[in-house]
């Protein structure tokens, strides 16, 4: 990532992060969304509704970008390529989908789905969280030093 200024080295998905980077990217950018919809609030508060709006939306979409930079060369450090965020993207989704209103016609389905979706988001939280990246270099690039 040499060659980049720093804000830009930030977005740039290729390569790897290491788990303890990782959780201190995680932790800085909800630490920015908490000061940007803080900010939003006091704004809010000035009867400039609309400008706090764009703040919180601003911090969202620039949150939500880097996290998932983040995670995609956190995936690459763990081996894995960055398209296994489209189904963690799915099942999150499908996630606030109203299927408890099946659950009464349906409650075995909904019981699956369910357990399913809870399973799949708790192997993708380890396997970016919890787990140690690959040893030595692999296909993304050399193991990150921190």
């Amino acid at each position: 990532m040499t060659g980049f200024p720093w804000p830009a080295a930030h977005f740039d998905p290729r390569g790897r992060l290491s788990r303890r980077a990782y959780h201190r990217q995680l932790i800085g950018t909800l630490l920015l969304v908490v000061v940007s919809g803080s900010i939003a609030i006091l704004v809010a508060s000035m009867d400039a509704r609309s400008a706090a709006l764009i703040v919180v939306g601003a911090g969202l979409i620039g949150a939500g970008a880097f996290v998932t930079v983040a995670t995609v060369r956190r995936l690459h450090d763990r081996g894995r390529t960055g398209w296994w965020l489209l189904p963690n993207a799915f099942v999150t989704v499908a996630g606030f989908a109203p299927i408890e209103t099946l659950a009464d016609a349906y409650p075995v389905a909904v019981i699956v789905a369910t357990l399913t979706m809870t399973g799949f988001n708790l192997w993708f939280l380890i396997e970016t969280v919890g787990l140690a990246g690959m040893a030595g270099p692999n296909r993304y690039g050399l193991e990150p030093e921190h």
